[in-house]
């Protein structure tokens, strides 16, 4: 038998913080999880994108198969708005570097595509396994 003691009531105090912008959304993004093996030729540079709406998240992890030295990978995370005209668009740079694995999440901060750019700097092709889960389209 489980018996419990009336607590006394205390007041607590809250302050209102006012909501922020792209904080909250009323809206049902689809929740959507891929595996994508993407080749990268000898000498040869790619972007691979998604499609991402202001405060949808995608976490992500990437591995470079056959890659024998991984400072010879340029890896640029990072995201633009989508021009519509000859207007300069938004660009900003999440994660820069050089290797052969990485991790991480993003909370885009704006409409538009997001992904990575890669270079392979090697005489040999190489394969970019990219594995996502969060709320994105692949265009």
């Amino acid at each position: 038998m489980l018996l419990l003691s009336a607590c006394t009531e205390e007041v607590i105090e809250w302050i209102d913080v006012p909501l922020t912008e792209n904080t909250y959304f009323d809206d049902e993004p689809m929740y959507r999880t891929d595996t994508i093996e993407i080749p990268i030729s000898a000498n040869a540079d790619l972007e691979y994108m998604l499609d991402m709406q202001v405060g949808n998240s995608v976490a992500y992890s990437w591995e470079a198969v056959d890659l024998t030295d991984p400072q010879s990978l340029l890896a640029e995370f990072h995201g633009h708005t989508v021009r519509t005209s000859e207007e300069p668009g938004d660009v900003m740079f999440y994660k820069q570097g050089r290797g052969d694995t990485s991790r991480g999440y993003l909370v885009a901060p704006f409409n538009g595509v997001h992904g990575w750019y890669l270079s392979n700097e090697t005489n040999s092709d190489i394969k970019f396994l990219l594995k996502l889960s969060g709320f994105y389209t692949i265009p």
